[in-house]
C-alpha cells in the first residue's frame, strides 16, 4: 500500500508519494544508462516565479549558479531550460527493433531514454524541494492519480494542483511584464534581470493541507 500526501519545504508544496523510486509505473521505466532515475525524465524549465524564489531563499543563489553553470542550460528571455541527457542511439535502436513497450496513453517514447541533469542514480534530485520546478513538485504518475477507484480522494489534489500551477503562471507573467517595462530580459541582461527579480517581494501561495490518500 502506498500513500499520497502534501509536504512543504520552506512553504513550497510537494505532492509526495511513498512509492516514488520503488514503483512499477510505466512512466518511470528507464531504458537508458541511468537505470534508477524514477520519473525524472523531464528537462526542467524554471519560470520567472521559480527563479525569483531561488533568489530569495537561503542557498537559492547556489542552486541558481548550478543551473546556470550546467552546459545544457538554455537561457531564454523569460525562463531557464536545463536540457538533460537524451540517448538517441539507444532510442533509434529501440524503434528499429520493433518491440515497443505497451504504454497506454503515453505517445512520446523518448521519455524512456531521457534523464534530468539534476538527478543522481539511486539518490534522486540534487536540489531540495524548495528549489525544484512546479512540474517536478506536483507530478504524480497517471497510474496512481487517475485510478478510478480513488477518483473522489484524488480530486482535491488534482484541483489544487491546477490552481497552484495557474498561480505560478500568473506570477511569472507579472514578472515578465516588469522586466519588459524595464527593457530587459534574461538573454540580454541576465545580471540586471536577476537583480530586479530579487528586489521584488516574494509572494506566497497558501497551499492547503490535504487529507493523505492511501491506495
Amino acid at each position: 500500500m502506498g500513500k499520497i500526501s502534501v509536504e512543504y519545504d520552506c512553504g513550497v508544496p510537494q505532492l509526495a508519494c511513498t512509492d516514488c523510486g520503488n514503483c512499477d509505473s510505466i512512466m518511470g521505466k528507464s531504458l537508458c544508462s541511468t537505470v534508477s532515475r524514477g520519473c525524472c525524465h523531464y528537462f526542467p524549465e524554471f519560470t520567472l516565479a521559480e527563479i525569483q524564489r531561488l533568489l530569495h531563499l537561503p542557498d537559492g543563489g547556489k542552486a541558481l549558479d548550478t543551473i546556470l553553470d550546467y552546459p545544457g542550460t538554455v537561457i531564454n528571455n523569460f525562463n531557464l531550460h536545463a536540457k538533460g541527457h537524451f540517448e538517441k542511439e539507444a532510442y533509434d535502436n529501440y524503434f528499429a527493433g520493433g518491440e515497443l513497450l505497451e504504454t497506454g496513453k503515453i505517445m512520446d517514447h523518448t521519455i524512456f531514454f531521457r534523464t534530468c541533469p539534476f538527478v543522481r542514480e539511486g539518490s534522486g534530485c540534487i536540489f531540495p524541494v524548495r528549489f525544484r520546478t512546479t512540474v517536478c513538485n506536483l507530478f504524480i504518475c497517471s497510474e496512481i492519480i487517475e485510478n478510478p477507484g480513488y477518483h473522489n480522494e484524488f480530486k482535491p489534489y488534482i484541483e489544487e494542483r491546477m490552481r497552484y500551477s495557474r498561480w505560478i503562471y500568473r506570477e511569472s507573467a507579472e514578472l515578465q511584464h516588469i522586466l519588459t517595462e524595464n527593457g530587459i530580459n534574461l538573454v540580454l541582461n541576465l545580471e540586471s534581470s536577476l537583480k530586479l527579480l530579487s528586489e521584488f517581494a516574494l509572494n506566497e501561495y497558501k497551499f492547503p493541507i490535504l487529507e493523505p490518500v492511501e491506495y
